[in-house]
């Protein structure tokens, strides 16, 4: 039986909660049970006996074998996380079997059905999207802050649905996500995750920021800042590039500002002195969304390091002036 057909098989009692368009993402922490969240309801638990841990650990193994990632649970050879995308979907899939869960398995898929919110529904007002226009037009330098899973790549993408299409953008990522086909000036740059990443032949983190410092871009976009990229998109934002956007995991433009670029830099190993006040000198506009209960996503704070001042708090306009006001 061909890989892709074994594969399909295997998934089929996941594919048939993560192929509904409505659905954000699905998770199981113990076997027969899976937690699913869809946009505009509360999240629910279904009961799925046929996912065991032994059938889930054979989901990995064909899904491994079809992407050319390694897994593996055997004595000799452990190596128990699989991390990729499954194919025909672009679904992020997150696995761990056996000791290092108290279940034995922990598993998410995020999932990337084509969805592009009304900007009512990310609770933007007139007000606000006039501003978040402007500071685009503007070429400010914007960070999107907010948890896991709170659509913060869904926001961007939105933003750039604000630029004309001749503009040369350049995106950086190690999963595209970035909608950038439509700039037919753009290129996006796809960085290795890891040593089994820079195996198959993806260029490192460091390279990708040589190399985009050599083809004359007029945005960078980074995906996802990571352990692995942090300090790569801060010597982007260093270099004199206007129109920089990239998203962070922060719980609030604070901690994206004074935080969590400091702690990923830290964790891959380097150092970086005073990186709370270069974001603060070179950040025009932190915008933190946040996800509610009822599933959607929506934008709750709008901050502008630069001057100090808040367009938007908790989920108020505060009524500054706009990129073009600012400018005059």
């Amino acid at each position: 039986m061909p890989n892709s057909l074994a594969l399909g098989t295997e998934l089929a009692p996941l594919a048939a909660l993560y192929n509904d368009p409505r659905t954000v993402e699905i998770r199981m922490n113990r076997p027969g049970f899976v937690v699913v969240d869809r946009r505009g309801e509360p999240k629910k638990q279904v009961a799925v006996p046929d996912l065991t841990v032994a059938r889930v650990k054979d989901i990995c193994k064909a899904l491994s074998n079809v992407v050319s990632a390694p897994f593996s649970t055997t004595d000799s050879e452990k190596s128990p996380k699989l991390s990729c995308i499954i194919p025909d979907g672009k679904h992020r899939f997150e696995c761990v079997i056996g000791s290092s869960t108290q279940t034995k398995v922990s598993l998410a898929i995020r999932c990337k059905h084509p969805f592009t919110p009304t900007w009512e529904q990310v609770g933007a007002t007139p007000e606000v999207v006039d501003f978040l226009r402007s500071a685009i037009e503007g070429e400010w330098n914007m960070v999107i802050s907010g948890a896991t899973n709170t659509g913060k790549t869904t926001l961007l993408n939105r933003l750039l649905t604000f630029l004309p299409d001749d503009r040369r953008v350049v995106a950086a990522e190690d999963t595209p996500e970035l909608e950038i086909s439509r700039f037919w000036d753009g290129v996006g740059l796809i960085a290795a995750r890891d040593e089994f990443g820079a195996k198959s032949g993806l260029l490192s983190w460091a390279q990708i920021y040589d190399h985009l410092m050599r083809i004359t871009p007029d945005h960078v976009f980074f995906g996802e800042i990571s352990i692995t990229n942090a300090k790569a998109a801060l010597a982007a934002l260093n270099s004199g590039i206007t129109g920089f956007m990239c998203t962070i995991h922060a719980a609030s433009p604070q901690q994206a500002l004074d935080r969590k670029f400091d702690q990923n830099i830290a964790w891959s190993g380097q150092s970086m002195p005073r990186v709370p006040e270069f974001l603060r000198e070179l950040v025009d506009v932190v915008i933190q969304i946040k996800r509610s209960t009822d599933g959607m996503r929506r934008i709750t704070d709008i901050y502008q390091p630069r001057l100090d001042q808040w367009v938007m708090k908790d989920g108020v306009m505060l009524g500054v002036k706009s990129a073009k006001d600012r400018a005059a």
